[in-house]
């Protein structure tokens, strides 16, 4: 008489060691300079717009910037600025 056992699944072996986080491999690593720009960037907008708001304004094209506003901003200290300055309120 043959019994049908259930078959249990083989342990994970391409799991992270605990206290590692998954890195993909195409993952691109910002220099210190970069993150801070990331950063501060996305700080003010979301103190400006809302968290919301700020996302959708940080990852859409805008008319006079060459790129989306986060990629921009990481770039350089230049598109930072311009970023910012799309951030500031129009005076009328």
């Amino acid at each position: 008489m043959t019994t049908d056992t259930p078959v249990q699944p083989a342990p994970a072996t391409n799991r992270t060691s605990p206290g590692r986080r998954f890195v993909p491999h195409n993952a691109v690593r910002l220099s210190p300079a970069e993150a801070e720009r990331q950063g501060r960037v996305t700080r003010i907008a979301i103190e400006k717009l809302g968290a919301p708001a700020a996302i959708l304004f940080l990852n859409s094209q805008h008319d006079g910037l060459p790129d989306r506003p986060l990629p921009l901003a990481t770039a350089s200290e230049d598109g930072l600025q311009s970023v910012l300055r799309l951030l500031e309120p129009k005076a009328t």
